[in-house]
């Protein structure tokens, strides 16, 4: 495969995979549990699904894995992080708010990238960057952004779950190097069960029948299959361009939320959709790095109407 389809694969499966997760808010609220439940069966379900298939599939790949065990048990333990510093914010401040903090994450991949994983930063991460979070900013100012009387301590518990997600982004991207995506799935799933496993103690088992099936669609379809198919992408992509494609879970979130929930679509929603989609096409296009092959008036259109639409939202929102 040349190293142009290359690229291109490991964008889509990035999108793929961050679209699947937008469904995720969906289940969450349609199953009677707390959120640290429903993040360790998550993991849990997924483990049961994946590592068989690695033991006895890949045996050889799982036994190189395996002595990477240190790696494994530090990527659980940022899966792990992240979900509880994120679920202690939503605690704390608006979800909205916390959200949006949470997705600092790609920024600190790609000020960090270039320590930890010598990668250069390109012309368009930056740009795609600041697109994607006005986007983000959008969107979360429609669903009730407040900044009025925000919990500081909020504010942090959101900003280290953005940063113990970079974290796991960084990690895995230098894990893949030696480790197949299933090997570094399945370990670190396996270890973000055992760091979660004390939520046991809040496990209410009476859940019919709809709900354990909405728990293993959430395990096995959203996260061992998605997970997967991100970490198959991120061995083939630079991080930094892996994390502007994660902008499209909340874009979907917005979407599923309206066919499944009926929460109402409205323009802001559609404007910041639509700038963290034309960021995705920034980074992944090449019209950039190929002269005769200008960027089209469509594009500057869009790029230009909807930074217009984040510059209004975001005086509004600091006003």
């Amino acid at each position: 495969m040349s190293s142009k389809k290359t690229e291109l694969a490991g964008c889509l499966f990035v999108s793929v995979a961050a679209i699947i997760w937008g469904s995720n808010g969906v289940i969450v609220n349609s199953v009677p549990l707390n959120a640290y439940a429903i993040a360790f069966l998550r993991v849990l379900f997924a483990s049961i699904v994946l590592t068989p298939l690695l033991i006895l599939a890949r045996r050889q790949e799982a036994s190189r894995a395996a002595r990477a065990w240190r790696s494994m048990l530090a990527l659980g333990a940022f899966l792990s992080m992240g979900w509880a510093f994120l679920f202690q914010s939503m605690k704390l401040i608006a979800i909205a708010d916390a959200v949006l903090l949470n997705y600092m994450a790609p920024v600190f991949v790609a000020l960090l990238a270039s320590l930890f994983l010598r990668e250069g930063v390109e012309k368009t991460t930056i740009p795609a960057l600041a697109m994607c979070m006005i986007g983000m900013l959008i969107i979360s100012y429609d669903y009730g952004l407040q900044t009025v009387g925000l919990n500081m301590l909020g504010v942090l518990y959101g900003l280290l779950a953005g940063l113990a997600y970079a974290g796991f982004i960084i990690l895995s991207k230098k894990t893949l190097a030696d480790c197949s995506s299933l090997a570094v799935a399945s370990y670190s799933y396996l270890a973000s069960a055992l760091f979660l496993s004390p939520s046991l103690s809040f496990f209410n088992p009476s859940l019919n029948l709809f709900s354990w099936m909405l728990l293993f669609i959430l395990g096995f379809f959203n996260t061992a299959f998605a997970v997967t198919l991100y970490l198959k992408g991120l061995r083939l992509i630079k991080a930094q361009k892996a994390v502007v494609f994660t902008y499209m879970e909340p874009v979907s979130a917005a979407i599923f939320g309206f066919l499944a929930l009926g929460q109402q679509l409205t323009l802001q929603t559609l404007i910041g959709g639509l700038m963290i989609v034309s960021a995705g096409y920034l980074v992944g296009s090449r019209w950039h790095r190929v002269r005769h092959h200008p960027p089209s008036a469509l594009a500057y259109i869009l790029l230009t109407s909807s930074g217009v639409s984040g510059l209004g939202c975001l005086s509004r929102f600091l006003s």
